[in-house]
């Protein structure tokens, strides 16, 4: 037990919190300065214009200075917190777990399955595992109100950095078609009337698949690519087509990483048929311990990816501890069935 302890502790003692009273005190900046234009705005008309400009524009620029010296500082508490937000998730199931076992070990007790003796020995045992993972839990949860107080709210700890825009498409050099004649919407073009047209519009071939006469090479319509694109806001992606008929479908590999003995041992690796969860044998992965239906989940697979799927359990699913009907998996995801927990991992 004193190893197990150790390692929460030892888990929790490696999260950074360098960033956190650093943060504090420029969070405290930045709010005696909002709180200094809030009452500016009262005082707007008893102070002329150009004072209270003056005033306002070096307020606003102390704020954007003070703003720039968080950024690094927030990205790096960012991380951390990823960090301690995985630690909590498992403290969390772990406890939910433990919680299980003491109700399932009452009801048997209940039932007659054990004598005093043996249900206070194991009843013990059981009390001793929930104080040490209410403990972990605890002592998480107050890392997280740290981190909490150097940040206005909890969305700007869970922010992701904003995505670079993707890079424009690059032509395809006119030598890698120079023995090819290509087909263009039924018209066939010359590598000479490629390398012409590429010059004038920048356009740049899209191949696809299906048959072509012998020696060409069918492409759909040319799509337009901008010499010099300019950035832009972000626009919402597009949703993906479905794939054309005879189309080659590529699926990123995945798999389940045991994280606890209930778990076992095996690793497995996620395949383009549905995978089958629960204690009978006949499933794909087999799962054992209270709480594990016969038939319990299932993991399917389409162009969309993963997906994890409670067959009716009595007892539920669990996603990152929240219970779950059907839910997309992503890499990094916990699932719990029982007491049994797995990683998902892709790649």
């Amino acid at each position: 037990m004193a190893g197990k302890d150790n390692e929460w502790q030892e888990a929790l003692g490696a999260i950074d919190l360098s960033a956190i009273e650093s943060l504090k005190t420029l969070k405290q900046k930045q709010d005696q300065l909002s709180e200094r234009l809030q009452a500016m705005d009262e005082l707007k008309a008893s102070v002329p214009a150009a004072v209270y400009q003056r005033v306002s524009g070096d307020y606003q620029q102390q704020l954007r200075d003070l703003e720039e010296q968080a950024s690094p500082l927030k990205q790096a508490a960012r991380d951390q917190y990823a960090r301690l937000r995985s630690l909590l998730d498992r403290f969390e199931a772990d406890h939910e777990a433990v919680k299980l076992d003491q109700q399932e070990l009452e009801l048997r007790n209940k039932l007659g399955e054990f004598d005093d003796k043996e249900f206070q020995k194991r009843i013990k045992a059981i009390e001793t595992s929930v104080k040490e993972k209410s403990e972990a839990r605890a002592r998480a949860l107050e890392l997280k109100a740290r981190f909490l107080e150097a940040f206005h709210a909890e969305s700007e700890l869970d922010a992701a950095p904003l995505a670079r825009p993707a890079a424009a498409p690059v032509a395809a050099p006119v030598e890698a078609v120079a023995n090819a004649q290509i087909t263009n919407k039924g018209a066939t073009l010359s590598p000479a009337d490629l390398a012409a047209a590429q010059s004038r519009t920048h356009e740049v071939p899209v191949i696809v698949g299906g048959e072509a006469a012998p020696g060409k090479t069918q492409i759909m319509s040319a799509v337009s690519v901008p010499e010099a694109p300019r950035p832009e806001a972000p626009r919402p992606a597009a949703p993906r087509p479905p794939p054309a008929e005879g189309a080659t479908q590529i699926f990123r590999a995945a798999r389940l990483v045991p994280q606890n003995p209930e778990a076992g041992k095996q690793t497995y690796t996620l395949t383009l048929k549905p995978m089958s969860i629960g204690a009978d044998t006949s499933n794909d992965i087999r799962v054992g311990g209270p709480g594990v239906d016969p038939k319990h989940a299932q993991i399917t697979v389409s162009m969309a990816g993963f997906t994890l799927v409670d067959l009716g359990s009595k007892h539920g699913t669990r996603v990152n501890a929240e219970k779950v009907r059907e839910r997309p998996l992503g890499n990094e995801d916990v699932i719990q069935i029982g007491a049994a927990r797995f990683v998902f991992r892709e790649g």
